[in-house]
């Protein structure tokens, strides 16, 4: 492991700076804001489809998931 990480800082020294090119997908939006009014439909219809099927988990355990992965 710590090849890869001397090799990783060698590539930052090399290129100043990250060496792979980092972006958020551009197909997902980032805020409600930017959803039409059929994709907000769409999200909401497959919320309802994971519910109707089952796919659903306590909010307790989802929170304490975010709280182990985050630190919170």
């Amino acid at each position: 492991m710590s090849n890869a990480i001397g090799l990783f800082l060698r590539q930052v020294v090399l290129q100043r700076g990250i060496p792979f090119e980092m972006k958020l997908p551009s197909k997902k939006p980032l805020a409600l804001g930017m959803l039409s009014e059929a994709e907000f439909n769409a999200e909401i219809e497959k919320g309802f489809a994971d519910i109707a099927a089952g796919r659903v988990r306590p909010a307790d355990e989802v929170f304490a998931e975010i709280q182990r992965d985050y630190g919170l």
